[in-house]
């Protein structure tokens, strides 16, 4: 009677097994390059020891099918349990497989654990594959199949073995009532290994230990994390709820004034009008101008002295899709989630081409990819878009790479663009997304040795293409070009300084400026480019609760905030803090007033995304 008991502590121990044994020797031998220098014995021991308890907890959950199917079988043993098992072996090990090398593939890419987003990427299978190769495609196959194979092997040969011992005959009737009993039991054991013993239930922080978050990472299983995110993504009411009501409220008195009287003017003109250029992934490494590499965006360098440069600007988030609600709606970048992704929302959210559209301008958004990865094309239109061009609308012979259209064809298009506009008196704002700067980083242009510099180099040479044949055009006196990058470039394998990697450049140039070659060193956030604007242009912001304009003689405290990965970086003038949600403690730069701000900024970013 009490056999399916042990089939199942037998099995929930095989699974822990195998999560220290093989899922975490291949992530850290997968990530090898991200792996903290100095890692010894001691760290690794720290990662398994507090690792195993999420391999527990999702050895619980696995044991859910085990206990039930024993219970069955014990009651009525009319049909194969062996056969039952084995099917059970089989779809595990194809789920677990592809679990394992997934986060271990993306950790690369995203520096964060596979969590319930990536569902949200594979809705489009060619933007989900679009930045590696096929090889790389077929590799990680292969090593799905080895994973699936060997965990297979392992669970079908336990399973059979116990197998052997289960129940041919139906028990005495007097038996029956102690098997629910015993089945009662031990899912009460699987429960409070879940849940823990504590007041809160168990969430991922019970693996966190170190300062290091690739310790963290490695120690956490992938597929307890994407369980714990799919059970919090649309509960924002109430998280980080760090503070009381009026000690929020007394941290947040200041901190994102929506008024005020610009100090200083840049334009010549009220309503000029203004082209957007969003680079992929421009940090500020690439620029030699903002302290990066010479020789890189040797245009953009260039251009610096006929602008204006900003040039402690921060990036608002890591990923492409906050970065647009970043610059769009200045809205802050969420660590847990994406505002994006909920249609419902992002209707709510202000949008600077909607505000523009009520002055007068057409709005147009431009992006040579496909703007339904990722629900760019809703988040376009919802923030005042009239227009929206993309991959689909170019012909056939366009040159493409694997996101789309290549950056230099579709700086062409903006061109033609401008100037059809211009001919007709358009009053016109328009956003334009590159691409061409992104992994693969495959482009038609040859430079630089290095392919990423050198695809840096290829968009920048495209840049500097538009704005000399611009220059030479009448148009060019009334328009305000912004360039400015969606985040900084996240490289594969490599560890990110996440205060680094949040420097991004933001430039001014155009006709309309009225100073150039100047340089403004205030300290700001990626959010705050849609008050400025629109504070130069004397047109009312009060809606972007989030944006402030930098220029204005009401900010007056200067910092800027950049989330990743369930954390968040706070820089002010007294130093930079790198603060993680999850472990609820800095791992860099500790400082009380900085992580109390930071703290009160995301309990109010989350009680303003709940209400929205």
């Amino acid at each position: 009677m009490m056999w399916f008991l042990l089939m199942t502590a037998a099995m929930w121990l095989y699974y822990t097994t195998f999560f220290c044994l093989i899922q975490k020797p291949v992530f850290a031998l997968g990530n090898r390059s991200a792996m903290p220098s100095g890692t010894g014995a001691s760290a690794v021991w720290q990662v398994y020891r507090h690792g195993v308890v999420s391999d527990a907890i999702i050895s619980s959950y696995l044991s859910a099918i085990p206990i039930f199917t024993g219970m069955v079988y014990t009651m009525a043993p009319c049909f194969s349990i062996s056969v039952v098992m084995g099917a059970y072996n089989a779809v595990t090990a194809i789920a677990i497989g592809l679990l394992v090398v997934s986060d271990t593939a993306l950790y690369r890419f995203w520096q964060s654990k596979i969590d319930a987003s990536v569902f949200t990427y594979l809705r489009s299978l060619k933007g989900a594959f679009a930045s590696v190769s096929t090889a790389y495609i077929v590799t990680a196959l292969v090593a799905v199949a080895l994973v699936a194979s060997l965990f297979f092997a392992g669970a079908q040969t336990l399973t059979s073995y116990l197998c052997q011992w289960a129940p041919r005959q139906f028990m005495p009737w007097w038996g029956y009532p102690a098997v629910p009993a015993a089945f009662a039991l031990g899912v009460g054991i699987l429960f409070i290994i879940i849940r823990g013993f504590k007041i809160r239930p168990n969430n991922p922080s019970v693996v966190y230990f170190s300062n290091k978050p690739f310790y963290n990472h490695w120690a956490l299983n992938p597929a307890y994390n994407i369980i714990y995110s799919l059970t919090t993504k649309d509960e924002f009411k109430g998280m980080f709820a760090y503070f009381t009501e009026e000690r929020r409220k007394e941290i947040m008195d200041g901190l994102f004034p929506t008024a005020g009287t610009p100090a200083r003017r840049l334009f010549k003109t009220d309503r000029p009008n203004i082209l957007l250029i969003i680079w992929e992934s421009f940090g500020a490494e690439f620029s030699e101008a903002l302290g990066g590499r010479p020789d890189v965006a040797r245009n953009f360098d260039r251009l610096v002295g006929e602008g204006v440069l900003f040039t402690r600007c921060r990036a608002g988030s890591f990923r492409t899709d906050r970065g647009l609600v970043c610059l769009l709606s200045g809205y802050l970048g969420q660590p847990t989630t994406s505002i994006i992704r909920y249609n419902r929302k992002i209707v709510n959210l202000p949008g600077l081409p909607r505000t523009l559209r009520r002055e007068g301008y057409e709005t147009t958004a431009v992006h040579g990819g496909d703007l339904t990865i990722m629900h760019k094309s809703e988040y376009y239109l919802a923030s005042g878009h009239d227009t929206l061009v993309s991959q689909k609308d170019m012909p056939k012979s366009a040159p493409t790479c694997k996101w789309g259209i290549d950056d230099g064809y579709m700086f062409d298009v903006i061109h033609d663009d401008i100037m059809q506009k211009s001919a007709r008196g358009a009053r016109w704002f328009t956003t334009f997304q590159t691409l061409s700067s992104h992994e693969p980083f495959k482009v038609p242009y040859s430079r630089l040795d290095d392919e990423v510099d050198n695809s840096f180099a290829y968009t920048d040479h495209c840049l500097g293409q538009l704005i000399d044949r611009l220059k030479a055009t009448p148009a060019w006196d009334n328009i305000v070009v912004a360039v400015v990058a969606d985040h900084g470039l996240n490289r594969q394998g490599a560890r990110i300084d996440h205060a680094e990697n949040s420097h991004i450049p933001l430039l001014l140039l155009g006709g309309a400026l009225k100073d150039k070659g100047i340089a403004i060193d205030t300290l700001m956030s990626q959010t705050d480019l849609a008050a400025t604007l629109l504070g130069q242009m004397d047109i009312d912001h009060s809606d972007f609760t989030f944006s402030r304009d930098i220029l204005a003689d009401t900010y007056t405290r200067h910092f800027s905030l950049h989330s990743y990965s369930n954390g968040f970086v706070l820089t002010d003038s007294r130093g930079t803090t790198d603060f993680d949600n999850v472990a609820d403690r800095a791992v860099a730069g500790a400082d009380t007033t900085r992580e109390a701000k930071g703290k009160a900024i995301l309990q109010t970013l989350y009680e303003d995304l709940a209400n929205k």
